[in-house]
C-alpha cells in the first residue's frame, strides 16, 4: 500500500458569506495565513522534492478552512493552477477540498473537475434545519441533499463534517441527523465535537448563560454514537476531534467545550467499554450475576479495552465488584495459564476480544 502524504493550505475564513456562531478559523488553524498560488507551488516542491520524498509514494494536496469554492472563480483558479500543474508532472497523485454545501453547484463542478479535484468535504455539521439558523450557517439541509447529490453524479469522493454539540443538540436531534447522513451514502465523516472558542458569538452565548458546551464524556458518547452508527452502514470515520494546536493545548483561545487531543482514542474506548457492558448485562439477564470474568483481547488492542490508564477495566471492576477479574492478551503468561479452560471453552480467534463468562464464551 502506497504510503500518503498531505499537504494542506489553510484559507481561514476567506470565502465564507458569513460568520458562523462557533467559528474563529484563526484560532482552530493555529494562526495559519491565507495562502497564495507561490505558497501552494513552493511548498508542493519542497515536499515532494525535498529530503521526505522517499518516504512518501502518493502527495495530495488540500485547501481546508474557510470555505473553498464559495471563494471568487479567479482565486480558485489561481490556487489550483500550482497543484493541477503538480498533478500534471505527477509530483503529486491528488487534490480535495472543504466547502459549504450552498456553493456546490454544476459550474464549481465543471471548475473542480478541470483542475483535477477528487475529494471534496462539505461542511454539513447537522440535518437539523433549527440548529443550522441558530448557528447561522446560512444554507439548509436541502442544500446538502442537492450538492451530496450533484458531487455523486460528478463522481467526487465525498466527506461531511459533523458537529456535535451545537445550540440546540440532543440525542433526538443527534440520532436524526446520524440517519440523514447516512442516508446519503458519503464516502467518509469526519466528527468535531463542538469547542467554544474565543472571539465567537458562542463564547458570548455560554457566558450569557445561553448555551452549555458538551462536557468531554457527552462530547465522547455522541461522537461515539456517531461513529459505530455509520460503521454499520459502512460509513468510515477519517478524524473525530480537533487536530492539536500548541494555544489549545496551553489552553490559550479557548473558552469551553471538550478539547481534547486524544477526542479519537476516547471514543474508541467508550465503545469497548460499551460493547463489554452490554455483553455483561445479556449474560446477567439470562443466567444471573457472574462470578468469574475473563476478558482476553490481542496486544494491538490492549489500550482499548482496557482504557486510556485502565479506566475501562476499573469501571467495570467497580461495577461488578463481587466478579473474580481477569484481563490478559492473547499468548501471554496469564493466558497460558488459562489454556486449559479456553481449550474446554474452544479456540477464539486471536484478532477478535472475547469475554469468558462463568464458563460461557462471549464476542465482543
Amino acid at each position: 500500500m502506497a504510503k500518503q502524504g498531505l499537504i494542506p493550505f489553510f484559507i481561514p475564513h476567506i470565502g465564507c458569506p458569513q460568520q458562523c456562531v462557533f467559528c474563529n478559523q484563526h484560532r482552530i488553524a493555529s494562526g495559519q495565513v491565507q495562502a497564495t498560488a507561490e505558497d501552494v507551488a513552493r511548498t508542493i516542491e519542497a515536499c515532494t522534492e525535498g529530503g521526505r520524498r522517499h518516504t512518501q509514494s502518493f502527495w495530495e494536496v488540500a485547501f481546508y478552512g474557510g470555505s473553498f469554492t464559495a471563494l471568487p472563480a479567479e482565486s480558485q483558479e489561481r490556487l489550483l493552477t500550482p497543484a493541477w500543474q503538480a498533478l500534471q508532472r505527477g509530483a503529486i497523485q491528488a487534490i480535495r477540498c472543504s466547502t459549504r454545501p450552498d456553493a456546490i453547484d454544476k459550474t464549481v463542478i465543471a471548475r473542480l473537475c478541470r483542475f483535477g479535484v477528487t475529494t471534496v468535504e462539505l461542511g454539513v455539521q447537522t440535518m437539523n434545519q433549527a440548529m443550522l439558523d441558530a448557528s447561522k450557517r446560512g444554507h439548509t439541509t436541502e442544500d446538502v441533499i442537492r450538492a451530496v447529490a450533484l458531487l455523486n453524479e460528478a463522481g467526487f469522493t465525498v466527506g461531511i463534517q459533523l458537529l456535535p454539540g451545537l445550540p440546540g443538540e440532543s440525542w433526538h436531534t443527534l440520532v436524526a441527523t446520524a440517519v440523514a447522513v447516512a442516508a446519503l451514502a458519503p464516502d467518509f465523516i469526519r466528527i468535531y465535537p463542538v469547542v467554544v472558542v474565543e472571539d465567537t458569538e458562542l463564547a458570548d452565548m455560554m457566558r450569557r448563560g445561553e448555551y452549555t458546551p458538551l462536557t468531554t464524556e457527552e462530547a465522547v458518547a455522541y461522537s461515539a454514537f456517531l461513529h459505530s452508527y455509520m460503521k454499520s452502514k459502512g460509513i468510515p470515520t477519517i478524524r473525530i476531534g480537533l487536530q492539536a494546536t500548541e494555544d489549545f493545548d496551553k489552553g490559550i483561545g479557548l473558552v469551553g467545550g471538550p478539547y481534547e487531543p486524544a477526542m479519537g482514542e476516547m471514543v474508541v474506548n467508550y465503545e469497548y467499554l460499551m460493547r463489554m457492558k452490554a455483553v455483561l448485562q445479556s449474560h446477567q439477564v439470562q443466567w444471573g450475576q457472574p462470578d468469574t470474568v475473563v476478558v482476553v483481547y490481542p496486544r494491538a488492542l490492549t489500550s482499548k479495552v482496557r482504557g486510556l490508564h485502565n479506566s475501562n477495566r476499573e469501571q467495570l471492576e467497580n461495577l461488578y465488584d463481587t466478579v473474580q477479574w481477569s484481563w490478559c492478551e492473547w499468548g501471554s503468561r496469564s493466558w497460558q495459564r488459562l489454556i486449559p479452560i479456553h481449550r474446554r471453552w474452544g479456540t477464539a480467534e486471536t484478532t477478535t476480544v472475547q469475554m469468558y463468562i462463568d464458563g460461557m464464551a462471549y464476542v465482543v
